[in-house]
């Protein structure tokens, strides 16, 4: 699970909660999300609500919903919101012990991993052929260019110019 995706689950989950000591209804969740924070169209609160049910980030009680996670001193920075895309695509929940569990398990299964877990610059450096500097200066060039973007966004833009399908990447290049 990417760490900033959990993240940003967990601040929209704490921020969604704040002053809430008890359940919430799907609907309650939905319409603070689109109408109160402008953070999605009604119809995608709706969808990430389902999906953030599914993934197990939030349970079904007898009342309504509640979240899995501890949301204890969480905080967000003023002006924060989350990237729709997480929400919408949420990671599996797992508690921290599990992640743990997880990657010990995955590591010894397969030692192919290796190579599926270089870091993007690295794969797109392989498959263009060029220098792993160069990507980054392009990426970096990139994102003087377009201002308040993510960097792998930029990187995804470069492998793209490369002729490189970004489709493969884009797990690898949000982590």
């Amino acid at each position: 699970m990417s760490d900033k995706a959990a993240d940003d689950i967990i601040r929209v989950l704490a921020l969604t909660w704040r002053g809430v000591d008890k359940t919430l209804s799907r609907e309650a969740i939905a319409r603070s999300w689109s109408l109160d924070l402008q953070w999605l169209k009604p119809d995608e609160a709706e969808a990430a609500v389902e999906q953030l049910l599914e993934s197990h980030w939030l349970k079904k009680e007898e009342n309504g919903l509640s979240p899995n996670p501890t949301l204890r001193n969480i905080s967000a920075p003023l002006g924060w919101f989350p990237r729709p895309s997480i929400l919408l695509h949420p990671p599996p929940f797992r508690m921290p012990n599990e992640n743990i569990q997880e990657s010990v398990k995955t590591t010894a299964k397969s030692p192919i991993l290796d190579d599926i877990k270089k870091q993007p610059v690295d794969i797109i450096a392989d498959i263009t052929g060029l220098v792993k500097e160069e990507v980054l200066r392009r990426a970096k060039r990139k994102k003087r260019a377009l201002g308040c973007v993510e960097d792998w966004f930029c990187l995804a833009l470069v492998a793209r110019e490369q002729g490189i399908a970004v489709k493969p990447l884009i797990e690898s290049l949000r982590d």
